[in-house]
Formats: structure tokens, C-alpha cells, sequence
């Protein structure tokens, strides 16, 4: 017991490479910064007097539960522009990992506040991504892969990659698993899982639709399948991502199923948003092997294509 308790310390609080956070970071700084110029394009509509989402119509949204709203009494359109801008150019600079420390927490503070002002346009994916945001600013997500790491190391060419504690990327970890873990779980509690049906329904939800999809999709036995299959991958996903033997397997199978609902259905950014985040259980010293894997894919390519142009 004590043993396995200092097992999961050493995992939970435990030092190494900075890497995987900073390419989680780069990631989900563009993703933001993706929706965010999405959003842009219906700023008045979501975000002023003149649209949709009144000043008076928050509290509504957002409930009685106390939040975080810099917005909540700000009428004057021209203010919320500059708030969505400066939340914009966070964005850019996260991405980029330029002054990563204070790009994340101007980030975190902006995305908070335009999503408490209209809560109406949000889904499962922007609460993931404010969750991110959280974690980006509270670790050292500048530390790899960023334009501040350049910057320290074109000013001292021996500069060295120094350990942090990975205990954010943990908490990263942590919150995909428990969305998975407790969807699986809630979904379980309706009858449509529950009889291997539920799949069907959420085809019928026209509004949603994107690209078409075979017939038999949507018919036995093909609607069980896809109705368990969904449970036993959000499960798996929610508890065995954990166990390495089975990580990526589990992973593999998570990038098929948003991939799939990205094909078919038309809930923005959803997908690329939930897939990011499974970033967070490679461990940094994995990459390493991850991009010789692609340059071996890459290169073989290159040198057949060079054989063919020869023989031509």
C-alpha cells in the first residue's frame, strides 16, 4: 500500500520534460484561436445589445451559481470589442508560446469572461477548452516548444531544457478521463443505451447534419453496435487510457469516434478540441520516437517518388 501510494505521488507529482506541455499548449492556443476568429464573424449577433444576448438575459443563462463575468454590466459594444481582441491576440501568443506565462493567464481571464457574457452558443467542447486554459496558465507551458524557449536558447546556445513538475499535465489527464467517465456513466442511466438504440435518435437530429451517411448506419445491427461500442470507448476512456498497454488503443479509438461525429455532425470544432486534449497522455519523452516514426514514413515516401522520377 505504501509502496503504491508513493508510486502515484511520483506519478502525480513527480518532475520531467516540459515537451507534452507545450505541445498541448500550441495546440490548444491555435484551436482558441480558431474559434475564436469563428465567432468574430457574429460578434454583434452574440455579443452586443443589438444581437441575440442582451446584458438582461445572463443571469438566465448562467443561473444562480456565482461566476466569473468581467462583462456581465458592460453595455458599450465598443469595450467587449476591445475585451474579444485582446482575448484574440492571447490567443495568437499562446500559441506561438510568446511571453507564454502572461499570454495563458490573459487567455484564461478572456475566454471566461466572453463565455459567462453568452453561454447560450457554447457546447461540451468550449467548457473543455476553458479547462485547458486553466492548466496552460498555472504550469510552465512556455517552458518547450515555443517561441520564449528560441529566445532563451539563441541567447545562450548551451541553455539547457530544465525538468518541471508535471503535475498540470496530470490534472489534464484527470478531467478527459472524469468527461468520459461520467458521460459513459450518465448516459448509461437512459433507456436508449441502455436498450442499444440511443444512436439512432441522435441521427434524426436534422439540424445537425453535415455530410451523409450510408443507410445502414442507421439500422440493426449496425445501431447496438454503435450505441455500446460508444459506451464501452467513453468507459475505456474514462479508466483503461491510464493502464500504457492499452493507452493508445483507447486513444486510437477516441480520434475515430470525434472524427466520425465530425463527419456527420455539424457541432464546431468539437472533435479537434477533444483530440487535443489527448495530447496530455503522451509522455514528453515519447515524442522523440513519435516524430522519428513520421521522418521514417516521410522519408521512405520521398525516396520512392525520387526511384519512380528516375525510372520515368
Amino acid at each position: 500500500m505504501v509502496e503504491a501510494l508513493r508510486s502515484f505521488q511520483k506519478w502525480m507529482f513527480g518532475f520531467g520534460s516540459p515537451l507534452t506541455m507545450g505541445v498541448v499548449r500550441a495546440v490548444m492556443g491555435t484551436v482558441i484561436l480558431i474559434n475564436l476568429l469563428m465567432i468574430s464573424i457574429d460578434f454583434e449577433a452574440w455579443f452586443t445589445e443589438k444581437g441575440f444576448v442582451p446584458i438582461s438575459f445572463i443571469p438566465m443563462a448562467l443561473g444562480e451559481m456565482p461566476r466569473f463575468s468581467p462583462l456581465a454590466f458592460v453595455t458599450d459594444a465598443r469595450v467587449t470589442l476591445l475585451f474579444f481582441a485582446v482575448t484574440t491576440l492571447a490567443a495568437l501568443t499562446t500559441a506561438l508560446g510568446l511571453f507564454s506565462r502572461v499570454s495563458t493567464i490573459i487567455l484564461l481571464i478572456g475566454i471566461t469572461g466572453l463565455h459567462h457574457r453568452t453561454a447560450d452558443i457554447l457546447h461540451s467542447g468550449d467548457t473543455m477548452m476553458r479547462a485547458f486554459a486553466l492548466y496552460m496558465a498555472v504550469a510552465p507551458s512556455g517552458a518547450a516548444f515555443s517561441i520564449d524557449r528560441w529566445w532563451k536558447v539563441r541567447r545562450d546556445p548551451n541553455a539547457t531544457m530544465s525538468e518541471v513538475s508535471l503535475w498540470p499535465q496530470r490534472l489534464m489527464q484527470i478531467q478527459v478521463a472524469i468527461v468520459y467517465f461520467t458521460t459513459a456513466w450518465h448516459k448509461w442511466q437512459g433507456i436508449r443505451w441502455r436498450d442499444g438504440s440511443a444512436t439512432w435518435f441522435t441521427a434524426q437530429l436534422n439540424e445537425f447534419d453535415r455530410f451523409p451517411m450510408p443507410a445502414f448506419m442507421d439500422q440493426r445491427p449496425m445501431v447496438p453496435i454503435m450505441t455500446y461500442g460508444t459506451l464501452v470507448l467513453e468507459l475505456a476512456l474514462g479508466t483503461l487510457v491510464f493502464w500504457k498497454p492499452a493507452r493508445n488503443y483507447v486513444l486510437i479509438g477516441g480520434v475515430l469516434l470525434h472524427l466520425g461525429i465530425e463527419y456527420r455532425m455539424n457541432i464546431p470544432l468539437f472533435a479537434f478540441i477533444m483530440i487535443g486534449t489527448y495530447l496530455s497522455f503522451i509522455e514528453s519523452e515519447e515524442w522523440p520516437s513519435i516524430v522519428a516514426w513520421f521522418n521514417r514514413r516521410f522519408r521512405s515516401k520521398d525516396k520512392v517518388s525520387a526511384e519512380v522520377a528516375e525510372n520515368a
